[in-house]
């Protein structure tokens, strides 16, 4: 299971070129699609970095699932 984006909280934070979870993930599995982030789950390896910045509280992993 990749990271998980809940749109209802997600309020697309602007970092300086995209939003910050798009901006610091180190796998490039986030990007903005339609004016949303999507997470590529295939790509995603849930380091949670896009969790930890996230100012909106929108991004979780299952605690199972983090690796670091």
């Amino acid at each position: 299971m990749a990271a998980q984006i809940d749109m209802d909280k997600c309020k697309m934070c602007g970092g300086y070129t995209s939003t910050l979870c798009v901006e610091v993930c180190p796998d490039q599995a986030i990007r903005v699609q339609d004016g949303r982030p999507v997470v590529t789950e295939f790509l995603c390896e849930d380091c949670n970095e896009c969790g930890v910045i996230c100012p909106d509280t929108a991004i979780s992993i299952p605690l199972e699932k983090v690796t670091f």
